[in-house]
C-alpha cells in the first residue's frame, strides 16, 4: 500500500498489516506532518476476462485533434534576442580594441607601470621592439 502525506504530498510504501485493522497515527520523516492513516475498506478483486475480438470494421477511427495554426512569433522577442547579438558584438569589438591599444602602446604601458613589464614578457611580447626601442646593451 502507498501512503501520502497530506501536507507535502510525500509518498510512503507501507505494508497494510503495518496499519491495523483500526489505521495508527503516522508520521511524515519530510515535513513531520502526523495524520491517522487507515487501512483500505475493500480490496481490489481482479477478475480474468476474456478477449473479444472484434472485426476490423467495428474499430472506430481514433480522434485526432484538428492541426493547431503556427502562431507568429512576438515581435518584441525577435528585437530582444537582435539587442542580445548587438551587445555581444561591441563587448567583442571593445576587448578587441582593447588588446591592440595594449599590444601597440607596450612600451608607454611598461614605461609608466613597470609591474606590466613580466606580463608581456611571459605572453612572450617583447617591450623594447618597435621604433622607439632602446637598445638591449649599454653602451
Amino acid at each position: 500500500m502507498i501512503l501520502v502525506c497530506p501536507s507535502c504530498m510525500a509518498r510512503y510504501r507501507v505494508k497494510v498489516e503495518a496499519l491495523g485493522a483500526t489505521g495508527r497515527r503516522v508520521k511524515c520523516t519530510r515535513c513531520s506532518h502526523v495524520w491517522h492513516a487507515e487501512p483500505p475498506e475493500h480490496q481490489v478483486e481482479i477478475v480474468h476476462a476474456e478477449l473479444e475480438v472484434m472485426p476490423p470494421s467495428d474499430i472506430p477511427e481514433p480522434r485526432r485533434p484538428p492541426p493547431r495554426a503556427q502562431l507568429p512569433v512576438p515581435a518584441s522577442s525577435v528585437r530582444r534576442r537582435r539587442r542580445q547579438s548587438l551587445w555581444t558584438w561591441v563587448a567583442c569589438f571593445l576587448v578587441l580594441a582593447l588588446c591592440l591599444v595594449g599590444y601597440e602602446a607596450r612600451q608607454a604601458i611598461a614605461k609608466e607601470w613597470p609591474w606590466l613589464a613580466p606580463v608581456y614578457e611571459a605572453l612572450g611580447i617583447a617591450v623594447g621592439e618597435g621604433q622607439g626601442a632602446q637598445p638591449g646593451r649599454p653602451e
